[in-house]
C-alpha cells in the first residue's frame, strides 16, 4: 500500500504552468494523478490554529492546519470535517527531537459513504530526507522531514504514511511540503510554491 502511495505522490507528467499573479499564494498540488496549482482564498482562524483555505480553479477545495489535511471538498473523496487533540507543534530544533516521537489523535468525517468519526492514533517521527518525494522547488536535504504513521479505528480505514517537510528559514518551523492520503488509494502532495518572476511586458494571470 506505502509503494502504492508513493506512486500517487508523483502524479502524471507535468502540465504547462499558468501565468501566474503574483499578488497571490500558491500551492502545487498533485490530486489524483493531476498536477495544479491552488490559490490560497483565506485563512479561517480556529481555536486550533489557523487553517489555510485553498481553491482551484475546478472547485476543489483543501484545508490545512499547520500542514495537516483538515478538510477537503469538491473531491471523489472527501474528509468533510476533521478534529484533532494534542496536535504538536513542530520542533524549531530538530537536533533536540531525533530520537522523539509526537502522539496525537485525529477524528474524520468521510463522504461518499456517509463514515462519520474514523479514529487515527497518529505517531510522528523525523527521518533522513528521502530521495523519492516529488519535491520541485527546494533542496529535500535543505529540510527537516517527518513520518507520520497511524492505527485507525475501524482498521479498514487505515491510512498509508504521511510525510512533512519543514523549512526553518523564517525561524518559525513551517511545512512547505507533505504527502497525505485521505484513504488507502487517494494520495495527494502539497508544496508551497513560489512563482517565477515573470518576463518584462508578459501580464500577470490569476492561476488555476
Amino acid at each position: 500500500m506505502l509503494d502504492t502511495a508513493r506512486l500517487l505522490y508523483r502524479g502524471a507528467p507535468e502540465s504547462a504552468q499558468p501565468n501566474f499573479n503574483p499578488n497571490y499564494r500558491y500551492l502545487k498540488t498533485v490530486i489524483d494523478g493531476r498536477t495544479i496549482f491552488m490559490v490560497l482564498g483565506y485563512v479561517d482562524r480556529r481555536a486550533e490554529g489557523p487553517v489555510e483555505v485553498w481553491y482551484s480553479s475546478s472547485g476543489e477545495v483543501v484545508k490545512l492546519l499547520n500542514g495537516h489535511l483538515a478538510g477537503t471538498t469538491g473531491l471523489s473523496i472527501d474528509w468533510r470535517t476533521v478534529r484533532f487533540s494534542s496536535l504538536p507543534s513542530w520542533q524549531a530544533d530538530p537536533g533536540t527531537s531525533a530520537s522523539q516521537e509526537q502522539r496525537y489523535r485525529r477524528e474524520r468525517d468521510l463522504m461518499p459513504g456517509y463514515r462519520f468519526g474514523i479514529r487515527d492514533e497518529v505517531v510522528r517521527t523525523p527521518i533522513a530526507p528521502p530521495g523519492d518525494s516529488a519535491l520541485s522547488g527546494t533542496a529535500a536535504n535543505s529540510l527537516q522531514w517527518y513520518e507520520e504513521r497511524s492505527v485507525s479505528l475501524p482498521a479498514n480505514s487505515s491510512l498509508p504514511n504521511a510525510r512533512f517537510a519543514v523549512s526553518l528559514l523564517s525561524g518559525t518551523p513551517q511545512v512547505v511540503y507533505s504527502e497525505q492520503c485521505i484513504s488507502n488509494d487517494f494520495c495527494m502532495s502539497f508544496e508551497r510554491w513560489t512563482p517565477p518572476a515573470p518576463a518584462a511586458g508578459s501580464p500577470a494571470g490569476a492561476g488555476t
